[in-house]
């Protein structure tokens, strides 16, 4: 080999000994001159702390080489940064420092003795090429090596050789993922004339001492909801955590579902990473794509590219509509931010008791609850997630786990057994005033709020309870009754995950973040609530006596909140929920929408008790806390992509100090185009004068582009340190303060992609997708949990739905195709006679059956229901007419169809109907296959005139824009 050429080795030791009798091997070796090297150094770090260092010198290698005297000085020209660690073996470590002629022993004892962990020690050293068989054979206790050739001649090929070498033992983990281990032994002709390296094996490991991370999300939940919180749903084991940690009072997210989600799990904001807003509706603009770009890997992404296991359960909304199926693309999907498993639901919402489930990249479907009892969600969520901690540790008892567990709860429908309800009977009797009143008074009580903050006044847009009739109070009552028992199951439930961290006796190990609602509670109910949510999101609100009279017909006041409705609560039970503050989900301007309870617990590090933390904290600074206490850096490139820093502020400093000058002192909001501006305890606002769940044509015309002009709207001001609830507005006293934080909204919302101000409003002022060009959907016979996004677009025009089936000689029954269930959906089906049905539900509020007046025919058949649309606009009635072959067999009437969605989570089967069904009649035979054979079955849209197809894409963009805005 060239003489130019030599070999820089590193190498690791786990026992201290082990080192100790390598190194004398080494040099004896030298000495007696069965090999030759040009310099080695040993660092030892004992039990006790005591740093030892040995040099071999220049004496013990060949003479007059060109780094002057041995390896010792060679490295004392290095700088700091190339040998910033180096980590030695499983146990882990480091060597770093610089080195000096006249001061290497106490040089080396400083810098890299001083950053070994107790107990480890690495040899270096420097020989030709010709030697590196020989060296490595004396060095037989080194579990981990790493060898690099360097030109002896030049000092930066040194220095660079030797990063190489440490890099290996260190990686650099700002560059993911970390590339394959280079191989540190030595190859031979045969095994004995070659020294073995396992670590060219191994997988990224995480740092020594990186704890487990569990992130609890409620969904659709407010301040002034838990009992840890002063509110009046029982939370024990949030008040469990609690008094293990932290206690975070000004804690904030972003007003609504996937923006939080979004943020939460990638450490940036949320326009940054293309979720201005839900993620069911991209928009054409950067901040409101619902895809996060590869510049900004999310969080669960670096956590496993460093060595974590990582798995989420639950709620997600962070995948479009459109790519909810088996086609994918998957990136979009939780496996493509990183997530090595998943269990839960992909959209906005889910039925609590028959959800359709998505396991890592398929679509399980609906379950089914064991030995005849009824399904329930939240059950099965926290069993999915103790069986998968439970399996991790049956393989790895070491490997640190990151899990992101996100109920359903509370977000509507509003789902849980009567026992659960009748926990709070006669709880919420006084009405949402008295509610308010009470709650504040026990937040001062416990503490969380200060002694001087006052309770914010209800909106005029609300009714005082004391105006209400008997029977609109008792129905408001049980509907807070169900979702406060709601509420209480989820918490239940984050109790039984607890149960088995702490059975698994990893408690003390684990970084735990609960955060209590991803936006503020829901002021999507409308005025008066509903038996099925999807009424008020399709247009047609109902009456307190109307709904009175449709939830008798649905098994009474007393279920409600069972299989046969998907309630919502009145908005003033949201409003209420989030006392002391003013508004709630949606409105990013207000505290109400945007500040939620967290309690952070790490029992080996944190002390209990849960102190109360004050600091500015928002969703962003999840993500670099969790890197800051496992010592890990931001990735600088991910699969070759350079990334965009995370926006979030690491509040890892607050954990043992509750006096520390905050750090997050500048950060904008933005919902639906009610916008605000923190900084330095100044908090300057615009709300949108539009209440919730108002996305009526009429409502957004006022917004329109060349109509809107957010100049005119009226900002607010206050100053949140003397200001707790947001109560006093300063903007007539302080108008230059106003001005300033104005100007720093806009400078923001230009850095973060938040312009254009409404650009997630795009289909809405017809910025549309291209238009659909298919009206020809195909589904096989086999086709199941389509999911409700994706079922072809029927609405407000006619249709056709064909099947091909086969009808053996004694007939059949069974369903052909059904969507989504009883109070929404519809269901093409044949009866024990062999007679076709043909149900739709109009949101349970109306009812339609048609039927054929003979059975269908034996063998190979095509049944057809078409629907003949009165007029091409959105909840048009028409006329039905039900087909065997080329001949009519049935007919009837549809005097109103669905103008938006059957449901926010229900989904399609072809030849079955899983989950809730659509019609009673068949209820007790569900699922209810169809005993012949479906081939297929066709959807078959009659074309409009392009005028007429563009206006309804437009409406059914618009309209269903505004149903998805509540996920």
């Amino acid at each position: 080999m060239d003489g130019d050429i030599t070999d820089v080795l590193v190498a690791g030791y786990q026992d201290l000994g082990a080192a100790r009798t390598d190194f004398d091997g080494l040099v004896e070796g030298v000495a007696a001159k069965r090999l030759k090297i040009e310099g080695a150094i040993l660092v030892l770090h004992d039990a006790d702390g005591e740093i030892t260092v040995a040099d071999t010198g220049s004496h013990l290698g060949r003479k007059g080489a060109g780094w002057g005297a041995g390896v010792g000085v060679a490295v004392g020209l290095l700088s700091p940064p190339l040998l910033a660690s180096v980590a030695l073996g499983t146990a882990g470590g480091a060597v770093a420092g610089r080195f000096t002629e006249h001061r290497l022993t106490s040089g080396i004892g400083d810098r890299i003795g001083s950053n070994l962990p107790p107990g480890s020690a690495g040899i270096i050293a420097v020989f030709d090429a010709s030697q590196r068989l020989a060296v490595e054979q004396a060095l037989p206790g080194s579990p981990a090596k790493s060898v690099v050739e360097s030109d002896r001649t030049s000092l930066s090929a040194l220095k660079d050789a030797l990063a190489e070498a440490m890099g290996k033992f260190a990686p650099d983990r700002t560059v993911l993922p970390m590339p394959d281990p280079a191989f540190g032994g030595t190859i031979g002709r045969t095994v004995d004339a070659s020294v073995a390296d396992w670590t060219i094996v191994g997988s990224p490991k995480p740092p020594p001492g990186s704890p487990n991370v569990l992130i609890v999300l409620i969904d659709d939940a407010g301040f002034g909801n838990p009992s840890t919180f002063g509110g009046l749903v029982d939370t024990p084991n949030m008040t469990r955590v609690q008094r293990m940690g932290l206690t975070y009072n000004r804690f904030h997210v972003t007003a609504i579902c996937s923006p939080t989600r979004s943020a939460l799990l990638t450490g940036r904001n949320q326009h940054r990473v293309g979720f201005g807003s839900i993620a069911e509706f991209p928009g054409p603009f950067p901040g409101y794509t619902a895809s996060v770009p590869k510049s900004c890997a999310p969080l669960a992404r670096l956590l496993k590219e460093n060595g974590y296991l990582t798995g989420g359960f639950g709620k997600w909304h962070l995948t479009p509509d459109h790519v909810q199926g088996a086609a994918g693309p998957f990136d979009r999907w939780p496996t493509g931010w990183g997530f090595d498993h998943w269990w839960g639901f992909l959209s906005g919402a889910a039925g609590q008791y028959d959800p359709i489930v998505t396991q890592d990249n398929s679509t399980l479907g609906v379950p089914v609850g064991e030995d005849g009892a009824q399904y329930y969600f939240p059950d099965d969520l926290t069993d999915k997630a103790v069986e998968w901690l439970h399996a991790a540790r049956a393989q790895d008892s070491e490997k640190p786990w990151f899990m992101y567990y996100s109920t359903g709860c509370a977000h509507a429908p509003h789902h849980v057994e009567s026992e659960w309800a009748d926990r709070y009977r006669g709880k919420f009797d006084g009405g949402w005033d008295e509610y308010r009143r009470v709650v504040f008074d026990r937040q001062k009580q416990l503490g969380v709020i200060p002694a001087d903050a006052e309770l914010t006044e209800r909106p005029d847009l609300f009714p005082a309870w004391d105006s209400l009739s008997a029977d609109e109070r008792k129905l408001y009552a049980r509907q807070m009754e169900v979702f406060a028992g709601y509420s209480e199951n989820a918490d239940w439930n984050v109790g039984r995950l607890l149960d088995a961290i702490d059975e698994m006796g990893e408690t003390d190990d684990t970084l735990i973040f609960y955060i209590w609602g991803d936006n503020g509670a829901s002021m999507e109910g409308t005025i008066t609530g509903s038996f099925n949510e999807l009424t008020f999101l399709n247009g047609i609100p109902l009456r307190p006596d109307e709904q009175l009279r449709l939830i008798e017909d649905h098994g009474g006041i007393e279920d409600l909140g069972g299989v046969d409705t998907a309630p919502h609560y009145a908005a003033a039970w949201g409003w209420a929920g989030n006392a002391p503050f003013q508004w709630g989900k949606q409105t990013g301007s207000h505290l109400g929408g945007t500040r939620d309870p967290m309690v952070v617990a790490w029992p080996g590090r944190i002390p209990g008790g849960g102190e109360l933390r004050s600091q500015f904290t928002h969703c962003i600074d999840i993500g670099p806390t969790i890197l800051e206490a496992i010592g890990l850096p931001e990735a600088r490139l991910v699969d070759g992509v350079e990334q965009e820093p995370m926006d979030g502020t690491s509040f890892l400093y607050t954990f043992e100090d509750a006096d520390a000058e905050e750090r997050h002192d500048v950060q904008y909001f933005e919902s639906f185009g009610s916008r605000a501006i923190y900084k330095d305890g100044w908090w300057a606002c615009a709300r949108l004068d539009r209440v919730p769940w108002d996305f009526s044509p009429a409502t957004i015309a006022r917004f329109a582009p060349g109509v809107y002009d957010p100049d005119q709207d009226t900002w607010e001001l206050y100053y949140l340190p003397d200001d707790f609830s947001q109560a006093n507005d300063l903007a007539a006293e302080h108008p230059e303060r106003l001005a300033e934080l104005k100007e720093l909204f806009w400078q923001e919302a230009e850095r973060n992609r938040v312009l254009p101000l409404l650009g997630g409003f795009a289909v809405f002022f017809g910025m549309l997708p291209p238009m659909p060009t298919h009206t020809r959907y195909t589904f096989a016979g086999d086709v199941q949990n389509v999911q409700r996004g994706m079922i072809p677009r029927i609405y407000g025009r006619s249709y056709a739905i064909e099947a091909r089936l086969e009808v053996p000689e004694g007939g059949a029954e069974g369903v052909i195709v059904a969507n989504a269930d009883e109070i929404g959906g519809f269901a093409l089906w044949m009866d024990g006679e062999g007679r076709l049905h043909h149900t739709y539900s109009m949101l349970g509020v109306e009812q339609y059956r048609q039927v054929s007046d003979r059975p269908v025919p034996t063998g190979e058949v095509v049944v057809r229901m078409r629907f003949d649309a009165d007029e091409h606009t959105p909840g048009t009635g028409g006329d039905v007419t039900l087909w065997a072959g080329d001949e009519q067999i049935g007919g009837g009437r549809i005097d109103r169809t669905v103008p938006v969605a059957f449901s926010s989570y229900a989904g399609m089967d072809i030849g079955r109907d899983n989950g809730l069904v659509v019609d009673r009649a068949y209820r007790d035979r569900a699922p209810y296959a169809f005993t012949g054979r479906v081939r297929d079955v066709v959807f078959d849209l009659e074309p409009a005139p392009h005028s007429v197809e563009q206006r309804l894409h437009h409406e059914s963009g618009a309209t269903g824009m505004g149903a998805a805005a509540a996920g």
